[in-house]
């Protein structure tokens, strides 16, 4: 559990020391150093707040078998291919059987890695961190924490100037009996940019 918590805290840290490590103080040149500036390249972003963008996934279903999901999260752009995040999850089911109603939830945290391969083609790697019921203990309403590490491809479409929606499938490497995934995992969302 600490080497997972450690992970979380090096991606947030890699990407806000090296947001603004872009970050530069514009100092009036001249002509003798300007003719050096042309030869940089152009910077990906212009300020910090570029970098960043939000979005997630949400489900529902209604009916004998109500299931509400929500995802949110938070993405740093590292470079124009290269973004990481966190999110969260919460997963409500609700059913009826014979009369009895069950309820259960699961909820956690995720980090993610996504490269973009193409314009709107990424690779994506991500590992979550989730609570779920353990129906194996003889203890009423146990619950018993649940690594998964996600790799997959997506698909995503601008529709705006800063925002896009997002489909991607997955493939759960590590799926147990107790995790709530099964392979493959398909995932449509939303990422707006600040």
């Amino acid at each position: 559990m600490k080497i997972n918590s450690l992970f979380i805290i090096l991606i947030m840290c890699f990407c806000l020391f090296t947001g603004h490590s872009q970050d530069e103080v514009r100092v009036p040149t001249t002509p003798t150093t300007s003719s050096v500036n042309r030869n940089e390249a152009p910077k990906d972003f212009e300020t910090f707040k570029e970098r960043i963008y939000i979005g997630g996934n949400v489900g529902a279903s209604f009916g004998s078998v109500t299931y509400i999901s929500v995802q949110p999260l938070i993405g740093c752009r590292i470079n124009k291919k290269l973004s990481v995040g966190i999110g969260g999850t919460y997963n409500y089911y609700s059913q009826s059987y014979y009369g009895t109603r069950y309820v259960s939830t699961i909820y956690g945290a995720n980090a993610f890695a996504r490269y973009m391969i193409l314009d709107n083609i990424f690779a994506q790697v991500g590992w979550d961190k989730l609570s779920v019921p353990d129906y194996s203990s003889p203890f009423p309403d146990s619950r018993r924490w649940v690594d998964n590490l996600l790799i997959g491809a997506g698909y995503r479409q601008a529709f705006s100037e800063k925002g896009a929606f997002v489909a991607a499938i997955f493939y759960n490497v590590n799926q147990g009996t107790y995790s709530p995934y099964r392979n493959p995992i398909i995932q449509i969302g939303f990422n707006i940019g600040l």
